[in-house]
């Protein structure tokens, strides 16, 4: 079994990756040097995969784009590398009852930094990460219409969830 850095014990016993009592700078993102629209599209963006090198906007554009052609919901995943229930969530998303709920979305997983980048993306979606916490989920229809945003941090503690309640929390919103 491995070992929790230390670093994660000391962030799990403060709160896991509650959002800070004063949000920082709004940022609407870096340009991005890396992948072009096109690649974006072809590119399977896996949940909690949070690269800062990548351009959210454009990736947002893309799933919209193809949820348009395939009717399938757009799943916006707010995180970052350092935070443990991101990881929690991501491992989550990999396990066998919920991968194949997943593959019925299009991912778009968003590097909020140290709440201090993509923060206008996330107002922007409805998402209210001062009282989300991360990780945090928005679920987009193909017409663009936000149907949920977790603003009541339900998976801010993703520790604490099983695999089935993520399944369940996919089901409802497909």
């Amino acid at each position: 079994m491995r070992r929790l850095p230390l670093l994660a014990v000391l962030l799990l016993a403060l709160g896991g990756c509650a959002s800070p009592a004063t949000p920082g700078r709004l940022a609407t993102g870096t340009p991005s040097s890396g992948p072009t629209v096109a690649a974006s599209v072809a590119a399977v963006v896996k949940l909690g995969d949070y690269d800062s090198r990548r351009d959210p906007a454009v990736e947002l554009k893309a799933a919209m784009s193809a949820a348009k052609q395939d009717h399938h919901n757009v799943l916006v995943d707010f995180g970052a590398d350092w935070c443990p229930d991101c990881r929690v969530l991501a491992r989550l998303g990999a396990d066998a009852r919920v991968a194949p709920l997943l593959a019925g979305y299009h991912v778009v997983s968003v590097d909020v930094g140290r709440f201090d980048r993509n923060l206008g993306m996330a107002a922007k979606l409805s998402l209210r990460l001062s009282t989300s916490g991360i990780p945090a989920l928005v679920v987009i229809a193909p017409n663009g219409r936000v149907r949920v945003a977790t603003n009541d941090g339900s998976f801010a503690d993703a520790r604490t969830m099983t695999a089935a309640q993520f399944a369940a929390f996919l089901r409802k919103w497909r």
